[in-house]
C-alpha cells in the first residue's frame, strides 16, 4: 500500500490506493525516499535527542504541489562529539502493516568550529511487510553535507548528496534492476536553539530517473526526478 493524497471537491482528503504486487518500500524506493537528512551537525557527547519528521516527495494534488505526508519519530545519541547514532521508525509506513526503520550514524569528517564542517552519515533503510510476513528488504544509503554557520550563530544552512543502494537483482512484477544507485541532492537550513531544533529541507530525488509511469504525478524536471520537502522537529536533552 501507499498513502498518497488526492482531490475531493475543494476540501484536501487522504486516500489509501492498493497498489498491486507492489509493496509500500518498493514505492518508496526511489521517488518517496522519505528521509530527509539526519543530524547533519553531531550532538555533544552523551547528548539525546528526540526527533519528529514530516514531508515527501512532491506531487500534483489538484492545480497544486504538496508532499506526500510521511512521517518518522526517532532517537539519537552522541558517542562522541564526533559522532552521533540514531534509530527511526517510520509511523505512516506502521499503520499500515509495513514496519519499516532506518538507522545510521554521523560523523564529523573536518570542521572549522563555528565557521563550517563537512560530516557523512551511513545508514541502512530496513523494511518488512508484517500482514504478509514478505518483503524484507534492506537498502543502504550514505549522505555527505557541508554545512554553513550564519554569522558565527548556531544555526546554519547546508547542502548535500545522498545515494541508496539497491541491492535487489529485480524490481517490483520481477523485472531486472537496471539501477543499483539511486542519487539525491539537498539544501536545507537548521534552526538551533538551546533544546530545539527546526530543519527545513529541500530535496531532489531520484536524479536522472524518469518518473513517468508512475502511481501519481511527481513534480521533476523534464520528466526525470521529483522534488521533495521535509520538516524535522528535534527535542535535545
Amino acid at each position: 500500500m501507499c498513502l498518497i493524497v488526492t482531490p475531493k471537491s475543494a476540501i484536501m482528503s487522504f486516500k489509501i490506493i492498493q497498489i498491486k504486487h507492489t509493496s509500500l518500500f518498493l514505492v518508496l524506493l526511489i521517488f518517496n525516499n522519505c528521509v530527509p537528512s539526519r543530524y547533519v551537525k553531531p550532538l555533544a557527547k552523551k547528548q539525546s535527542a528526540a526527533s519528529f519528521t514530516f514531508g515527501g516527495a512532491l506531487i500534483k494534488y489538484g492545480n497544486i504541489a504538496t508532499p506526500i505526508p510521511f512521517t518518522t519519530l526517532g532517537y539519537a545519541y552522541g558517542l562522541t562529539n564526533k559522532t552521533t547514532v540514531y534509530g527511526n521508525l517510520h509511523f505512516t509506513s506502521a499503520l499500515f502493516a509495513n514496519a519499516q526503520i532506518d538507522l545510521g550514524a554521523t560523523m564529523l569528517l573536518y570542521e572549522k568550529e563555528n565557521k563550517y564542517g563537512v560530516t557523512v552519515s551511513p545508514a541502512l533503510q530496513i523494511a518488512y511487510n508484517v500482514r504478509n510476513k514478505t518483503g524484507f528488504r534492506i537498502w543502504p544509503s550514505v549522505d555527505v553535507n557541508y554545512y554553513l554557520h550564519l554569522k558565527n550563530k548556531p544555526s546554519y544552512v547546508y547542502a548535500g548528496l545522498n545515494t541508496w543502494l539497491e541491492l535487489s537483482q529485480y524490481r517490483a512484477h520481477h523485472e531486472v534492476q537496471q539501477r543499483h544507485a539511486i542519487p539525491n541532492l539537498q539544501i536545507g537550513f537548521t534552526r538551533v536553539r538551546t533544546k530545539w531544533q527546526h530543519q527545513f529541507e529541500i530535496k531532489y530525488l531520484g536524479v536522472g530517473i524518469p518518473n513517468l509511469p508512475g502511481v501519481v504525478e511527481y513534480i521533476g524536471l523534464s520528466g526525470k526526478g521529483t522534488f521533495g520537502i521535509f520538516y524535522s522537529l528535534i527535542r535535545k536533552f
